[in-house]
């Protein structure tokens, strides 16, 4: 197989569903998203993983490595949400009635993240982060001047894997896929699609 370089030049299409979970009787989780909405506008997401590995020793020599998994880190850097989004993704309060964003005491929910990176070959990679929560909000606020200087705002989505186990995978944190003619992404979108509920595009 010839090797392809590829690289990132793109980003769009930032979503957000909320996540509720709910104990069964049996003591497994039943994981519910709602309805697919737009988080704002995207300037970039960077992502880090956080792994470990550690060198076990046995008779003078190197005989195991263990390896561990945690978190992974998303940093957002996005146009200003609107209130009522930020209230959402910050766990705060919105008022409806006036249109205000409350500070109260914070509630943060789980959300699944998607977005659409493109590629310099002219194909997109659709992604979805199945479970995370919101932190920061940051934002700067600077004087006009002669220049065009403007500022936005930056979360951090702090993402693990999810309760449910799909059929194919087991627990999943992640599902990134190219638009390549394989998989059908026609409905990507419309809600959280799952590893299960990815199919074959049928030609």
């Amino acid at each position: 197989m010839a090797l392809k370089f590829e690289e990132y030049r793109g980003i769009e299409n930032l979503v957000i569903s909320e996540l509720s979970e709910e104990v069964q009787e049996d003591g497994s989780i039943k994981e519910t998203y709602g309805e697919v909405q737009p988080l704002s506008g995207v300037q970039q997401v960077s992502g880090e993983v956080n792994e470990a590995t550690e060198t076990h020793y046995y008779d003078n020599m190197s005989a195991i490595v263990v390896d561990s998994e945690g978190e992974d880190t998303y940093t957002l850097v996005v146009s200003i949400p609107s209130k009522k989004t930020r209230a959402l993704i910050e766990g705060t309060t919105y008022d409806e009635e006036t249109g205000a964003l409350i500070g109260t005491k914070k509630n943060k929910k789980y959300f699944a993240l998607g977005f659409i990176a493109n590629k310099l070959n002219g194909e997109d990679e659709y992604n979805w982060i199945y479970k995370g929560k919101f932190t920061g909000g940051n934002k700067t606020h600077d004087t006009k001047n002669d220049g065009t200087d403007a500022t936005n705002m930056e979360y951090t989505y702090t993402s693990i894997h999810s309760a449910t186990k799909y059929e194919k995978f087991g627990n999943c944190k992640y599902l990134s896929v190219d638009d390549d003619g394989k998989a059908d992404l026609s409905t990507f979108f419309d809600s959280v699609t799952t590893p299960d509920k990815l199919k074959k595009k049928v030609v």
